[in-house]
């Protein structure tokens, strides 16, 4: 429900705002209009302690406040969990929330609350979700960038230097006669608020004078770092080991937040000594406290988190506690699935651990998740999660194997040069990480705390003693339709008029069968299906099961080209019965071979088994080899998601032989890179890559670019596997290279990201990265991923730095650089 009390807003009220006067009343002038007002500025400014407390002030009017934390959330999600608040079940609940946003915004203008989204709104979404019911009630949203969209922006900007030490003296509890001036590590930390408040309460904390702290403080070459990264290093230092274990182990849950209940579970110490812990974080301004549903909730600023797990990853323990996260998790949801306050309090952290187990290619967690909260009483439908779940089991049917590839596949080509850099590579990796970043006994191997941190953990006399004296792809423009087509549909809509007057069901349905099929001409599917479907019913009304047989046919067609599973599985289903009683053996594979692939879009593999098996059977009858050996090669797809590679391999090895007698060399290329998936889930890395190179070079023969950019990334992927990690980066770079020329932002940002994980391994690419990912970000500033490397190179330099790493830097532009890799293909 909206929040009509301070202390319940799901945020940590600032115990003082300094220097925002004038904004403030700048603000809530704009929201008492109406207005919708976006602040924005870099990490750590302040933007969400300003909007806490403007939230705070509006809690006490009628309307309350909603506040959204948001990392990218698509309309869908806003839609959603504003319903929920508002207790529309019904719209929460919905399999198609942004359908029933009238319902939302009817409600919205009704009640009047402030709505808030803090943190790293998609553009877009957040643009929609005004403009379609919130347009008329105060809207105040957080960004780490400026947006375009309904509203008015504020930049955010550092305090000035009285406004700064002002900040700085609060917290440190100083006065302007104390003997330790602070005025040099005040101008040090820029006017930061997140830098100031880490330092002074370090400071103060820790009995350290000014001078201490900022000696202590790395030094980076030509400011680079961020003040707040430099505060926060320094204070980290400076913790207790259980204190660093708790923190490191917040920032390795997937949202940087959970309630006591799951943090105990994870540490394996009591909910007690968890909560007494979490509150010297929160005193040292490192974590903050809220309370969801009854019970504290703790959350990481994502500046905090994210430089927890840079230290958690360059000590290799990152992997081995998220795992140990998912677990607990898994746990959580199963010990307190009969209640159904603590599951609400951490179904975000359900969504993102099976989102993150997806990316792992793990469906058994996001399973077993769903499973727990279906058996979970009424709390999925009575509490407005079935949005939730859906997602979860969406998660599920997602992770499936990154790439898709002969029994005796040609030797692959050596390339120029290629041995030179994986031998140069190998040598930067084994440079890293040569002492763990902190101390090796923060975790012991079963728990993240061992007997005598507990100890510590549950001493409350040392707690007193010790702590108390944070560019979606913009739509396509349509071109205007010629008048031509203007003039063919006004013709069609006037005759689908006229039917509808002398009450001609026969010809209502015909008319917009042409109209759909005119819709699928110019390319508008959606509109297609909805006339489609209108003339599915009236070709029912007057029983012309041949008609209805067809738009059956063209309907699964399209829904499964445009996603609508559901639906698409429904008609093809219906279809399928109907070709059998009129005996259309041709329309019947069609139908079963759609109603297989859509299937296997939901991850349902062994239904998309059966049925593909069904329309096998259908094929060899009528004597179909060309289709036949279509589907065996779709077939060994869904063993392969079913995780059966071997059966997968040997279908593949018989549509292989069909292919080639066909004399169909592209699809003899994607057998071979099916294979080459195959061998790779096998772990056998060696004829992975064999199969895929193969595959690579008859794509290239028949000039299909999009075939070749996938084998190139499978190459990449494999040659991470088998740490080839100089291959994995030329392969990554050739695949950028074909991105760039398709210019496509989606796959330029996804290789981006892959070829700068393998080369953010190395201290010494650490600029190359920065360059690749500064200019994917053009492509896309919202992408989570990009932002995370970009986070992470800048933690890491300030290490390398230190270290006096000798940097790579290179000539030229990130295009260039994929493109000086791709020649190397020209050349073999």
């Amino acid at each position: 429900a909206p929040v009509h009390n301070p202390q319940a807003l799901p945020v940590m009220l600032p115990s003082k705002l300094v220097g925002r006067d004038v904004l403030l009343a700048k603000i809530y002038g704009d929201l008492k209009n109406n207005d919708a007002v976006l602040v924005y500025g870099e990490s750590g400014i302040g933007k969400t302690a300003l909007a806490a407390t403007l939230a705070s002030a509006y809690s006490e009017l009628p309307g309350g406040v909603i506040w959204l934390p948001v990392e990218n959330e698509s309309l869908d999600d806003l839609i959603v969990r504003v319903a929920r608040a508002f207790e529309l079940i019904d719209v929460a609940n919905s399999d198609t929330p942004s359908a029933m946003i009238g319902a939302l915004a009817t409600a919205i203008q009704q009640r009047k609350p402030l709505i808030v989204f803090d943190g790293d709104p998609d553009e877009e979404a957040v643009a929609d979700f005004i403009d379609q019911c919130a347009d008329m009630i105060p809207v105040l949203l957080t960004a780490p960038h400026d947006m375009d969209g309904p509203w008015s922006s504020i930049e955010l900007t550092r305090l000035q230097p009285e406004q700064a030490s002002a900040l700085f003296n609060h917290i440190a509890d100083m006065d302007e006669d104390d003997a330790n001036d602070p005025t040099a590590l005040v101008a040090a930390l820029g006017g930061n608020p997140l830098a100031l408040s880490i330092a002074a309460a370090a400071m103060k904390l820790n009995n350290q004078t000014p001078d201490a702290f900022l000696n202590s403080m790395p030094q980076s070459a030509g400011g680079a770092a961020p003040e707040a990264l430099l505060a926060l290093t320094t204070a980290f230092r400076g913790l207790p080991n259980a204190l660093q274990g708790l923190m490191l182990m917040l920032a390795a849950t997937f949202k940087g937040q959970g309630s006591g209940d799951l943090l105990s579970m994870i540490s394996g110490a009591p909910v007690e000594g968890v909560n007494q812990a979490m509150e010297m974080l929160v005193n040292r301004h490192l974590a903050e406290r809220f309370t969801r549903y009854g019970s504290s909730y703790y959350r990481l600023h994502p500046l905090v988190k994210d430089f927890g797990k840079s230290w958690l990853r360059g000590s290799q323990r990152l992997a081995g506690l998220e795992n140990k996260v998912r677990d607990s998790i898994i746990a959580y949801a199963s010990r307190f699935s009969n209640n159904n306050d603590r599951l609400a309090a951490e179904a975000e952290n359900f969504v993102a651990a099976a989102e993150w187990a997806a990316d792992q290619n793990d469906q058994d967690t996001p399973n077993q998740l769903a499973v727990s909260l279906m058996q979970a009483g009424d709390f999925v439908n009575a509490r407005g999660y079935v949005y939730e779940l859906l997602q979860i089991r969406r998660a599920a049917a997602s992770s499936s194997t990154p790439f898709p590839a002969y029994t005796s596949p040609p030797s692959p080509t050596v390339l120029p040069q290629e041995d030179i850099i994986d031998e140069e590579f190998d040598e930067d990796i084994e440079e890293e990480f040569e002492e763990p970043p902190f101390d090796d006994e923060l975790f012991e191997e079963d728990e993240v705390f061992d007997d005598e941190i507990e100890d510590e953990l549950l001493d409350e006399e040392d707690f007193e003693e010790d702590e108390e004296d944070d560019i979606p792809i913009p739509p396509q423009e349509l071109e205007p339709a010629p008048p031509e087509a203007l003039g063919e549909m006004a013709r069609l809509r006037a005759s689908l008029v006229q039917a509808r007057q002398l009450n001609d069901q026969r010809r209502q349905a015909e008319v917009l069968k042409t109209i759909a099929a005119v819709h699928v001409r110019d390319g508008n599917e959606n509109e297609a299906i909805s006339n489609y479907a209108e003339a599915l019913t009236l070709f029912e009304a007057v029983n012309d099961r041949g008609e209805m047989l067809s738009v059956l046919e063209t309907l699964a067609t399209l829904e499964a080209k445009t996603e609508n599973l559901d639906a698409a599985a429904l008609h093809a289903a219906r279809g399928i019965n109907l070709a059998d009683q009129l005996g259309e053996v041709g329309k019947q594979i069609h139908l079963v071979t759609t109603l297989g692939d859509v299937q296997q879009q939901l991850g349902e593999s062994d239904a998309a088994i059966d049925t593909y098996e069904e329309a096998l059977g259908l094929v060899r009858t009528a004597n179909d080899t060309r289709t036949e050996a279509v589907l065996l090669f779709k077939l060994g797809y869904a063993h392969l998601d079913n995780n059966n590679p071997e059966k997968a391999s040997e279908i593949w090895e018989t549509a292989l032989k069909m292919f080639k007698a066909q004399e169909r060399r592209d699809y003899e290329g994607r057998v071979l890179g099916a294979l080459g998936a195959a061998y790779g889930e096998l772990g056998r890395w060696t004829e992975a890559t064999n199969f895929h190179t193969s595959s690579l070079y008859i794509a290239r023969e028949v000039h299909d670019k999009q075939e070749e950019a996938m084998q190139l990334n499978s190459l990449g992927f494999a040659s991470v596997q088998a740490n080839q990690l100089g291959q994995a980066v030329l392969r990554y770079r050739q695949a950028l290279h074909l991105a760039y020329l398709a210019g496509d932002r989606e796959d330029i940002v996804s290789t981006t990201v892959e070829l700068a994980n393998v080369l953010v391994q190395s201290p010494r690419h650490l600029l190359v990265t920065e360059l690749l990912v500064d200019e994917a970000l053009k492509q896309d500033p919202n992408d989570r991923d990009l932002r995370k490397l970009k986070e992470r190179v800048t933690t890491e330099k300030i290490d390398a730095e230190a270290r006096n790493v000798n940097f790579i830097t290179i000539d030229g532009t990130a295009r260039q650089y994929a493109e000086n890799a791709y020649v190397l293909l020209d050349e073999a």
